[in-house]
């Protein structure tokens, strides 16, 4: 997955550009993601959040119905990081 607009885009923060549709991972540092860089992610206003690792072979979905919190509030990061951890 590539960046197709740059970071100044800034859909996801720091580190985040834009692709196909998606945010894309140009810089996991600066986004302070365990993430490997190309992942792509998105969240919609009603609480849904996915992301998709081809790196690390692996995928997320989750379904809230908590709008903005489940979108991007502390919930998906800590699912997020969660689910790196185990990995570990």
């Amino acid at each position: 997955m590539f960046d197709h607009v740059g970071p100044q885009a800034a859909t996801q923060g720091p580190g985040w550009g834009f692709g196909f549709g998606w945010s894309v991972l140009s810089d996991a540092s600066q986004a302070a993601t365990p993430q490997a860089e190309g992942t792509i992610q998105w969240g919609g206003a009603y609480g849904h959040y996915w992301f998709v690792d081809q790196k690390n072979r692996l995928t997320a979905v989750q379904l809230t119905n908590t709008a903005f919190e489940g979108m991007s509030g502390a919930f998906p990061w800590q699912v997020r990081d969660a689910i790196y951890g185990q990995r570990k």
